[in-house]
C-alpha cells in the first residue's frame, strides 16, 4: 500500500480522535475542525516522509498538535474588537460536575498527556514524541496531572 493511501485509511479510522485531541488546544468546535482540516492536508502532502508506517498515530497526531499550536499563536496576534470593550465583565461560573471538566481545567501541558495518554490510548514513548519532549518529562507530566486530578477530586467530593 502507497504511503498516500496508508495515510488516507488512518484518518478515516481516527478523524474523531484528532478532533478531540485538537479541541483539548482550541477549545471551540469550528477552531478544532479547522485544525483537524489543515493537519489532514499537511498528512496527505508529506506521507513521502513517514518512514515507519507502525508509527503513523504519533507521526499524525504531532502534525495536529503542532498545526493546533500554530493556529493558538496566530490567534494570540489578533485581538478581535469585541474583546476590546472594557464595559464586559466576565462571570465565571465554572461548576465542576464530570472528569472532563476537571481534565478541561489542568494546566496545557498536564491536560495533553491525560488525553493522549488515556482518551487516544498512546505508550508514553508516542506520547513524547506528538509532544516533542523526552520520555522522562512525559512520565513526570502524567503523574503530575493525576495526582492533580486526585486532589481535585478529593476536594470536590469531601
Amino acid at each position: 500500500m502507497s504511503g498516500r493511501k496508508l495515510v488516507e485509511n488512518f484518518i478515516k479510522e481516527n478523524i474523531n480522535s484528532a478532533y478531540r485531541f485538537a479541541f483539548t488546544y482550541m477549545k471551540n468546535q469550528h477552531d478544532a475542525e479547522d485544525v483537524v482540516s489543515e493537519s489532514i492536508i499537511k498528512a496527505i502532502r508529506s506521507a513521502g516522509s513517514l518512514k515507519d508506517p507502525e508509527r503513523i498515530k504519533p507521526w499524525f497526531f504531532k502534525i495536529v498538535s503542532n498545526t493546533a499550536v500554530t493556529h493558538l499563536k496566530k490567534k494570540q496576534r489578533v485581538i478581535p474588537f469585541e474583546t476590546m470593550d472594557d464595559s464586559d465583565e466576565y462571570e465565571d461560573t465554572y461548576d465542576i460536575s464530570n472528569l472532563n471538566e476537571m481534565i478541561e481545567k489542568l494546566p496545557k501541558e498536564y491536560m495533553e498527556v491525560i488525553v493522549l495518554r488515556f482518551f487516544e490510548d498512546m505508550k508514553i514513548k508516542d506520547m513524547a514524541e506528538v509532544l516533542g519532549i523526552n520520555e522522562n518529562t512525559a512520565k513526570t507530566r502524567l503523574y503530575k496531572a493525576l495526582r492533580l486530578l486526585k486532589e481535585d477530586m478529593v476536594d470536590h467530593y469531601e
